[in-house]
């Protein structure tokens, strides 16, 4: 073999070796791209995302809640843990809008008009959505099959948590608000 050839083999090889590492590193792109719009329940995921009005009749898209903390709460008027944790979700609503928090809640209840009445009597200032008269309900789309639970989302979209049972919600959020400094 000439000198001439063992380059050229050479020029050809180094060639397809470059155009296999660039197919390689378009391939890891589109992987890493589709990885961090991958949708699921856990942290780290993109939660399902939904539509749904309010039992004001206003409509709330999860989208419109991206770049703020929401706080997706799924609760009922009978539940005593979820009663135990209407202070808290006042406050994040009423104290902590400033510092872009939401609260949006999710109500299992089956006789709306109680859940409006409910509402109406304990002040709350927070959208709930009743999720009993939507035919997509939000609560099969979260997996929620005990109440209550809280999602906490982050300002990136993603789940940072989620809470089952009574849990420390503000304590949740004001991990969420530094995690998202960083």
């Amino acid at each position: 073999m000439t000198r001439a050839t063992r380059l050229a083999a050479f020029m050809w090889a180094a060639g397809a070796l470059a155009a296999l590492l660039a197919g390689s590193a378009v391939v890891q792109a589109r992987a890493a791209r589709a990885a961090d719009e991958a949708i699921g329940l856990g942290p780290g995921y993109r939660p399902p995302p939904f539509t749904a009005s309010d039992i004001n009749g206003k409509p709330h898209r999860l989208s419109d809640y991206e770049g703020e903390v929401l706080v997706l709460h799924f609760w009922a008027t009978w539940c005593p843990y979820c009663r135990s944790e209407i202070p808290e979700l006042k406050e994040l609503q009423s104290q902590w809008a400033s510092k872009g928090v939401r609260v949006l809640a999710v109500s299992s209840d089956a006789d709306e008009a109680k859940l409006r009445a409910f509402v109406s009597q304990q002040g709350l200032t927070y959208p709930v959505i009743a999720d009993a008269a939507r035919e997509a309900s939000l609560s099969e789309q979260y997996a929620v099959q005990g109440i209550p639970v809280t999602y906490i989302i982050g300002r990136d979209g993603r789940i940072f948590t989620r809470l089952s049972g009574a849990g420390e919600i503000l304590d949740a959020v004001q991990k969420a608000l530094q995690s998202s400094r960083t």
